[in-house]
């Protein structure tokens, strides 16, 4: 029997307008799959608007009144780093609890992202199979201008972190935790970057399991302008020669 499960997501956005409420729509929707087919009870989202200077938080406001959820957006001025803000929006979704550790999962993406409609049953179901704790998922990136060998080499980076129906890779912008095992080791570290990758490897070196499925995947922007000065956009943009 499939216990359903409540979730907590996280959404970091800055400058996002454009994207978030596209962003938001996806997550709802597969929220309604998941509650659907009976694997989802309480949900709340956060969306973290880091010093924006558009109408992020408007949009973000517009899409969660009246939906299916716990919303909540939070407008942010003094976190320093892009994991201060994952921070902040695990912290903001919990807050419509209570959530009881062991059975909510904490589901993280991105504002220029969309989760396909599976990303909840897909995600909890790799993590099932494994027995595990999280689940760190692949990412496709859907709108990259750039020339053909910049393409390849991309590609070829992607295809040597994949092995069988596993791989090596960990994207914020696909990332789920179970709470507790997120609460255990702490949370996103305030690094400057690689907070996703950092915080897999102290799950991991606390005894827990994280799966690597290849699917669900998320479409995730291509644009080289990155708000995290080292994150997949800024890779894009190394490749690309600009």
């Amino acid at each position: 029997m499939t216990w359903a499960i409540d979730v907590v997501v996280a959404i970091p956005a800055q400058d996002e307008e454009e994207t978030i409420g596209d962003c938001l729509d996806s997550v709802l929707a597969a929220a309604e799959e998941a509650r659907r087919v009976g694997l989802l009870g309480h949900a709340g989202v956060a969306v973290v608007a880091h010093a924006c200077g558009d109408e992020t938080a408007r949009v973000a406001r517009q899409r969660l009144d009246g939906a299916a959820v716990s919303g909540a957006v939070v407008e942010d001025h003094v976190s320093r780093t892009i994991a201060e803000v994952r921070r902040r929006a695990v912290a903001a979704a919990m807050a419509a609890g209570p959530f009881r550790p062991t059975r909510t999962w904490v589901f993280n993406t991105d504002a220029d992202s969309l989760v396909p409609p599976d990303w909840f049953t897909g995600m909890h179901g790799a993590t099932v199979r494994e027995d595990a704790a999280g689940a760190a998922g692949m990412v496709e990136v859907w709108d990259w201008a750039a020339p053909a060998a910049a393409r390849a080499e991309y590609g070829q980076i992607i295809a040597r972190g994949i092995h069988g129906d596993s791989h090596d890779h960990v994207y914020g912008a696909n990332l789920v935790l179970r709470l507790d095992a997120y609460l255990e080791v702490g949370g996103f570290e305030p690094v400057e970057h690689g907070e996703d990758h950092g915080l897999v490897r102290r799950i991991r070196a606390a005894g827990h399991r994280v799966a690597t499925p290849l699917t669900p995947v998320v479409r995730t922007s291509g644009r080289e302008d990155a708000r995290c000065p080292n994150g997949l956009g800024a890779l894009l943009r190394r490749l690309a020669g600009r």
